[in-house]
């Protein structure tokens, strides 16, 4: 058994005995609020949210995870979270150590860790947690397969853990769903954890056979009920699948079936959870309904664990969720008004990050470094979203796809998985091994799609292809649709290419040029010899950005010509295809990494030279008009390795209001998982841009 005891919080609260006695002595008459436990799909986290009422409840810590499931799960997020006061004054968390999620995450490469013959999950493993104070906890990570190699050594997976205090075994016992073989059907049991919470002491046990051996069942909830007799909750994977009880004497034994279904759901729901209203002869049953879209949970509540009167789902009936939606498989306790106030206080004074260190490591909601390299941020509604390259430890090629991460101010941001994943089919234009770079993605207001550009290179082509791809999905998260890909402007000259322009080019030939680099051939590369090369096969297109105007007119800005020229294209309305209009900035004066914007009506670009992954001095130019003339001025970086770029590379100019955030990359061609972001503010002095280095600013989102 891996076995990790961390203190999470970073602090330690010991309680004295005379505190541990009296949290021993507390009945339900001390009680005065309800302590919700859940988790959600985006992160894998544990939250929580308190009700003083029953009936409404508030999610603390402004919504955001109390424990981030990638700091104590072995898969990287965790499921199913149940909280349980026992009788010896502490508090115990069970929850699946489970990421779902882990491939779309950037987590692994496959769907689960294991061949797909164990089953949906594969996971073995369950994390418990032990608190005195609802704050500070520890944690243990516990293998079913590694405790009890015997019988359960090949354990397809394990979920849905519960506790409940055995009163004549005088410990913890904890419930949970097991498939133990290959194939196999799910079933209920139940082990013994030590004191502590940090292990398991005794092997699994069924806890009660379904009449029909071909329904799988799962999710049981244990509640002790008045006369001293125990009620069980659970689900039958019947259709739709809902949730059923039993009744009895034992609380490690159940064979009093009944055929009902208690939910009156017409739609699937699973993890059902029974809690008490203080100081009322009234039960809630709650469940989640995971086959509704977002995720919400039902309730109904019984006074005699006979009859069953609905109360709805969360914001559609009686309960409440005040602030937060899309919960998950969760659990309720009562605690007394004082646990209630010390949780609230104490995560409202946890500090919020507000500010921005360039170069730095940047964390996500999960505390993994971001993974989005290349990248832009588009703004959607009161969100933002980075999209940007997933970068493997070992290669710089695409062996996952773009990522996507969302947040609200700019300094906090949720994992929100992958947006656009490589493909695993053999000789794909997305192929995973293919080279895919500065992904961007802009939202179309006529036809309401979220459109994503990049910088594609075929799969053991090299560089040769040169192109750009297009992906496009119904939300800004996605999952988006890889559409073709292809080089730009097949056929079509630039905008400026009259007469003049034409005859010139129609005197040259790239079989006169044997020497490159020479003075005649920098001069023929300015009149477009690379131009006329590529005119048939269509341009070059790599390092790119996308920019969209006052107007609603889109435009891809690329690197053509063998990174020689910059070209900017004019997109169609729908923002899919170049329209066929474009025209070149800076002939052979070798540019990459385009970023644009826009300020009083001059268009500003800032881009890099070409020196491989070295980083460079920047370039900036303006102009009047995206068409032109574009003047080129010096560096407009300041401050310590201003003559590189602060060691990174433009990637894109972010406008927050009356703010400009100049945003760069700096790789790391050894390790391309760990190159870090810069961002940092545009200054304009004597009317021009300038980007002055800041070790760390703060930044206001409105």
């Amino acid at each position: 058994m891996r076995k990790l005891q961390l203190l999470l919080c970073l602090v330690t609260i010991v309680f004295s005995s005379a505190e541990a006695k009296r949290q021993q002595q507390l009945s339900e008459k001390d009680m005065g609020a309800y302590l919700f436990t859940y988790f959600n799909d985006p992160t894998h986290s544990l939250f929580m949210a308190i009700s003083y009422d029953g009936y409404t409840f508030t999610a603390i810590n402004g919504c955001d995870p109390i424990i981030s499931g990638d700091s104590i799960a072995d898969q990287r997020g965790i499921r199913d979270p149940h909280l349980y006061r026992a009788p010896n004054g502490k508090f115990y968390i069970a929850m699946t150590d489970l990421h779902v999620f882990g491939k779309q995450k950037g987590l692994r490469t496959s769907q689960w860790e294991r061949p797909d013959k164990y089953g949906w999950g594969n996971n073995r493993g369950l994390v418990l947690m032990a608190s005195d104070d609802l704050i500070h906890w520890t944690h243990t990570e516990v293998h079913i397969d590694e405790l009890f190699p015997e019988r359960f050594g090949e354990i397809g997976c394990a979920w849905a853990p519960q506790t409940i205090w055995d009163p004549e075994v005088g410990k913890p016992m904890v419930y949970f769903t097991i498939r133990q073989f290959a194939g196999g059907r799910t079933k209920l049991y139940y082990s013994y954890a030590n004191e502590d919470f940090t292990t398991l002491e005794t092997e699994p046990q069924l806890l009660f056979e379904y009449p029909d051996e071909k329904i799988q069942v799962l999710d049981a909830d244990i509640c002790p009920m008045p006369d001293g007799r125990y009620f069980m909750t659970y689900v039958a994977q019947e259709n739709p699948g809902g949730i059923k009880y039993m009744i009895s004497d034992k609380i490690n034994h159940f064979d009093d079936y009944h055929a009902e279904q208690i939910d009156g759901e017409d739609r699937g729901c699973e993890a059902p959870n029974v809690w008490k209203r203080i100081g009322e002869n009234k039960w809630v049953v709650m469940y989640d309904i995971y086959s509704v879209n977002p995720h919400n949970f039902g309730f109904v509540e019984t006074c005699d664990f006979k009859n069953f009167k609905p109360l709805g789902r969360f914001n559609e009936g009686v309960m409440k969720a005040a602030n937060f939606v899309s919960p998950k498989h969760g659990s309720v306790i009562q605690i007394t008004k004082a646990e209630a106030k010390r949780l609230e206080q104490y995560w409202a004074a946890q500090p919020k990050n507000k500010t921005i260190k360039s170069g730095g490591l940047w964390l996500d909601d999960s505390g993994r470094h971001i993974n989005a390299h290349g990248g832009g941020i588009m703004r959607y509604g009161d969100t933002w979203y980075w999209f940007g390259e997933h970068k493997a430890d070992t290669t710089s090629s695409a062996m996952v796809g773009v990522m996507c991460y969302a947040s609200k101010d700019l300094v906090n941001w949720r994992n929100c998985g992958v947006a656009l994943y490589v493909s695993d089919e053999k000789g794909s234009d997305i192929e995973r091994g293919c080279v895919l770079e500065r992904p961007k993605v802009i939202y179309n207001k006529v036809t309401g799609k979220f459109c994503m550009w990049f910088h594609l290179e075929l799969k053991g082509k090299g560089y040769s292809a040169a192109r750009y791809g297009v992906a496009v999905s119904d939300r800004p998260e996605g999952p988006y649709k890889f559409l073709y890909s292809q080089r730009a402007n097949e056929g079509t000259y630039p905008v400026e290419f009259g007469d003049k322009e034409l005859t010139v080019l129609d005197t040259m030939s790239i079989d006169h040029f044997k020497e490159w680099w020479k003075p005649d051939w920098h001069k023929a590369i300015q009149h477009g010899l690379f131009l006329k090369r590529d005119f048939d096969t269509g341009q070059m297109s790599r390092d790119m950005t996308l920019y969209i105007d006052d107007d609603g007119k889109a435009y891809h800005i690329f690197s053509s010509e063998d990174n020689l020229t910059l070209h900017i294209a004019e997109l169609t309305n729908d923002y899919l295809h170049h329209s066929g209009r474009y025209t070149r900035v800076a002939p052979g004066g070798q540019n990459e990494a385009p970023a644009i914007f826009k300020k009083d009506g001059t268009y500003w670009m800032i881009t890099s030279g070409c020196t491989g992954w070295a980083p460079n001095e920047a370039r900036m130019f303006s102009a009047p008009s995206i068409w032109g003339p574009w003047t080129q001025h010096p560096n407009p970086c300041r401050g310590p390795k201003s003559e590189i770029t602060f060691g990174g590379q433009s990637t894109y100019i972010l406008p927050v209001g009356e703010q400009l955030i100049f945003m760069a990359d700096i790789w790391r061609p050894k390790h391309p998982s760990d190159a870090r972001y810069i961002w940092l503010p545009i200054e304009f002095e004597d009317g021009k841009p300038v980007v002055r280095w800041q070790d760390e600013w703060e930044l206001s989102v409105k």
